[in-house]
């Protein structure tokens, strides 16, 4: 099969003739729906070290069941999938109490080369972290679950009381799916600040307030406060870049920062300016398994919609292009590779 290979930092990822892979016992062989490119994809590229020579890219996806590994029922062929994109040790007190995203032996899909990603013709998943797709749903639908679970649980995380004021830096796919549980969980203003014109204009389309121009606003939060009369509560950093020390600079006094972005760059900053203010600073990552069928139950339910969310999707061969092309500055938001 074929399938679209990290080489080395510095190098385009390279489409190879691999083997296809076989079931394993608890696992599941799935051929590749669909597949989005995550912006932590792009970002682990370019950290030296951090991928192995070989290594498939490829978290956010939908497949279908086409092997079924021993003790994987009640899977079956033909059925549709998305799922943790993991393989936690099963063994550890972790493990045992169903926090497997605390698992210290944890392999993680697509970043690990002994689990392969889904920007390939076929994949692997754990069984008991595949989620049946609902018939109701689309691919880009299905393969949208994953990034909408990350957004999930970062608003959980932060635990934002109701009718609060949030401003999210970035209006990528994570900055707009914790824009769109910001809204589904009652929050107040909903502010977001970008530079990129499209993605100003995606953000205005999706109805959130205010929107704001970083181009022309280097201090969002000033420019919220103008807008609204009030003062955001709570930053979200959905960017994955270094910016840590800038965020303690804007941040109002008691200011929760919700570093969302999960950047790969080591940051500076320092501990006394969010000390002085008496910040507070969360780290969220990934998700829970019963995200995914939360997300699930509400996109079926049309609670929650992928609209403005999906740019662009391109089959397999024209992949590692894209990938290029979304390494640098771009307009797009999620961009689905459909093999």
């Amino acid at each position: 099969m074929k399938a679209l290979q990290f080489v080395e930092v510095g190098k385009p990822l390279q489409l190879a003739e691999v083997a296809k892979p076989v079931a394993s016992p608890g696992g599941l062989v799935f051929k590749v729906k669909a597949c989005g490119i995550c912006g932590s994809d792009l970002h682990s590229v370019e950290v030296p070290g951090f991928l192995q020579a070989g290594s498939v890219l490829g978290h956010e996806y939908c497949g279908e069941v086409v092997e079924v590994g021993a003790g994987s029922e009640p899977w079956k062929v033909g059925d549709r999938l998305t799922a943790v994109p993991a393989r936690p040790c099963g063994t550890c007190p972790e493990c045992n109490a169903g926090m497997f995203a605390q698992c210290s032996q944890i392999i993680a899909q697509g970043f690990d080369a002994r689990m392969p990603g889904a920007f390939a013709e076929y994949s692997t998943c754990m069984a008991g972290l595949a989620v049946k797709i609902s018939d109701t749903l689309s691919d880009a639908e299905a393969a949208l679950i994953e990034p909408l679970a990350v957004g999930l649980n970062a608003w959980r995380t932060a635990s934002v009381e109701p009718g609060a004021s949030v401003l999210i830096l970035g209006a990528g796919v994570i900055g707009l799916a914790v824009a769109k549980w910001a809204q589904f969980f009652g929050a107040g203003d909903i502010g977001i600040s970008e530079m990129v014109p499209a993605r100003l204009a995606r953000a205005r389309a999706s109805g959130f307030a205010p929107v704001i121009d970083a181009s022309e606003h280097a201090d969002p939060v000033i420019e919220f406060e103008r807008q609204t009369g009030r003062k955001p509560t709570v930053l979200f950093e959905c960017v994955g870049r270094p910016m840590i020390d800038k965020l303690i600079a804007m941040a109002p006094v008691k200011t929760q920062l919700v570093m969302v972005g999960t950047g790969m760059q080591p940051e500076s900053f320092t501990v006394v300016s969010a000390a002085l203010k008496r910040l507070k600073m969360t780290f969220p990552f990934a998700y829970v398994p019963s995200d995914f069928h939360f997300v699930q139950r509400m996109l079926t339910s049309r609670r929650i919609h992928i609209d403005g969310l999906v740019t662009d999707t391109v089959a397999l061969k024209d992949a590692g292009a894209m990938f290029q092309l979304l390494r640098k500055p771009n307009d797009h938001c999620k961009v689905l590779i459909t093999p």
